[in-house]
């Protein structure tokens, strides 16, 4: 899975010049926590709903300022071809909730937590039809040998794995219906 098919686009971006009350304002009536920050179309900040927030205390005593002033600088990224495994390290990793998604050098998406819990969704088979199979596989023995002997010919729509060194195991999570059809 790609970054490219999980992320929200097109970016809405704003411009460093953007008073914070004006971009905080939109971030509200856009419903979304981040916004890329773009001059002269090349990416030069991310500016977060957080940040402008502070900025309003700031601006109370400082006067008006500009999303420049608060934004991060020289943000973290990712390529729209990158797989979600690669975003969602380097957002654990950096413990931030979104990155944007470049194409080359332009912004074209973001890609936050919500991004990657659809993704985990979609590959749960949650809101698929069908019954939601787990079990567990030795970690010594064939994983796909082993599941496919449990299945009884039933046709699998989703399958996870996750493998638990600690009790050398594979967890398997499958959403499964009916009976897997023949092929000739």
């Amino acid at each position: 899975m790609f970054v490219r098919d999980w992320m929200s686009a097109p970016a809405i971006t704003l411009g460093p010049d953007v008073t914070a009350s004006a971009a905080l304002a939109f971030l509200e009536k856009r419903n979304v926590r981040r916004v890329p920050v773009v001059a002269d179309g090349k990416l030069v900040g991310i500016v977060t709903k957080s940040d402008l927030l502070g900025a309003g205390k700031h601006h109370a005593v400082h006067g008006v300022t500009t999303i420049a002033n608060v934004m991060t600088r020289k943000p973290l990224t990712v390529q729209q071809e990158d797989t979600l495994e690669t975003a969602a390290q380097l957002m654990l990793i950096n413990k931030i909730s979104g990155v944007p998604v470049l194409d080359g050098d332009q912004v074209v998406g973001i890609i936050t937590e919500s991004d990657l819990f659809r993704a985990l969704c979609g590959m749960l088979g949650i809101g698929e039809r069908g019954a939601r199979v787990q079990m567990t596989v030795r970690d010594d023995a064939d994983l796909l040998q082993k599941v496919q002997g449990r299945l009884n010919g039933l046709a699998v729509r989703s399958l996870v794995t996750v493998h638990d060194a600690k009790r050398n195991v594979w967890d398997v999570v499958m959403r499964v219906r009916g009976r897997a059809a023949k092929v000739s």
